[in-house]
């Protein structure tokens, strides 16, 4: 039987979307094995005095549950 979590968890860059996406699933990989997906679930940036200063990706993790550890 295969069992697979869910996690949620929220990248961010000061350049751009795609790298806010790369930090989190980078930051991820260093903790969690064998993930298999990402969904991009939501995307926001930070503005301060009109100008954006940080963009953020909340992202969804799969990856499947390791039943021998």
């Amino acid at each position: 039987m295969t069992v697979v979590k869910v996690i949620e968890l929220i990248g961010s860059s000061k350049t751009s979307f795609e790298d806010a996406v790369k930090d989190a699933v980078q930051e991820a990989c260093k903790t969690i094995h064998g993930i298999k997906e990402v969904w991009v679930k939501d995307l926001k940036v930070c503005v301060e005095d009109g100008k954006i200063t940080e963009y953020r990706a909340c992202v969804k993790l799969s990856f499947q549950v390791d039943s021998n550890r």
